[in-house]
């Protein structure tokens, strides 16, 4: 991320912050550090795998996705 990106990124999700974890099964270990926001935003990530314990090998972050809504999201 640039510095730029990282600012926009803050500037969408801090009005989106959770108290709580909003997903079901997060490794603990995940979760200890993490602050949590409402799942209603998009991105698009390439990856090259996605792996046995459910993890994206080689992510490459490519941008939000103001067109497409959470529901709208499949795995390609």
């Amino acid at each position: 991320f640039s510095d730029a990106g990282l600012a926009e990124a803050q500037r969408l999700l801090d009005p989106l912050a959770a108290a709580t974890c909003p997903l079901d099964d997060v490794p603990r270990d995940d979760a200890k550090d993490a602050h949590w926001v409402e799942p209603r935003l998009v991105g698009e990530v390439y990856y090259t795998e996605l792996t046995g314990p459910g993890r994206l090998r080689t992510p490459v972050w490519r941008g939000w996705r103001p067109d497409l809504e959470p529901s709208d999201v499949t795995w390609e």
